[in-house]
């Protein structure tokens, strides 16, 4: 019997820890684009197949699923860089199998991936799990011209 509530106990918890991204009361989280919102807002590739970003300010999209581990690494990483960077820059998320057409135009093949936006005709794709200098290494690389660190 109390091998049964161990296990039981063990399981709630695994089940309690798996969602992508849960958040307490209060907490910060990023802004998951819909088609309907990544038209309006990023590009509407329905208007002009060629890339065109819409707005000014840089942007990251983070392609991710609740399923995807590495994609649950980064997440708090990318919300503690939102708030770092404030309004200098914003982190958008879109999860692949609720928007797989938005996830094709970016040829997005695995994940987690992050879309650079810096201007009106360019971007680029960076796959896989990061830690947060890395990240942060490339948002001040790719948006703000700082080179690299040598590896």
């Amino acid at each position: 019997m109390k091998k049964s509530i161990n296990l039981l106990i063990v399981f709630l918890l695994i089940l309690s820890s798996s969602g992508y991204a849960q958040k307490k009361a209060g907490e910060k989280d990023l802004e998951a684009l819909t088609n309907k919102k990544f038209i309006d807002n990023v590009w509407d590739y329905n208007k002009s197949k060629k890339f065109k970003y819409k707005g000014t300010q840089p942007i990251i999209i983070d392609f991710y699923a609740t399923w995807c581990v590495p994609c649950k690494a980064i997440h708090p990483y990318l919300i503690e860089l939102q708030e770092e960077y404030g309004n200098k820059i914003t982190i958008y998320q879109i999860n692949v199998d609720k928007e797989p057409e938005i996830t094709s135009l970016f040829k997005i093949e695995n994940i987690p991936a992050l879309v650079f936006i810096k201007d009106s005709k360019t971007y680029s794709v960076v796959v896989g799990k990061k830690t947060k200098e890395q990240l942060k290494a490339l948002i001040e690389n790719k948006f703000f011209g700082v080179p690299l660190p040598a590896k």
